[in-house]
């Protein structure tokens, strides 16, 4: 993967949705369990909410790399 410079995306929940999979529900429980990461607003004092992608991928990267490690000790006791 490159990266293209420093621009940043955001992201808003509808993209959100679709990118991680996870319906809208299950994300605010997430985030209300400190297991999603928290949107910011756009505008201060304003209902917008958005993430940055980098954030979003981040965090996808993560439990990806958790599921790895897991798997490989899963393997390890076979």
């Amino acid at each position: 993967m490159t990266e293209q410079g420093s621009s940043l995306r955001l992201i808003r929940m509808k993209e959100l949705t679709s990118k991680v999979g996870y319906a809208r529900s299950t994300i605010h429980a997430l985030i209300k369990e400190g297991r999603f990461p928290e949107p910011f607003k756009l505008v201060p004092n304003g209902r917008a909410n958005g993430w940055l992608e980098k954030t979003i991928d981040n965090w996808m990267q993560e439990r990806a790399n958790q599921t790895s490690q897991v798997n490989i000790h899963s393997e390890g006791d076979k």
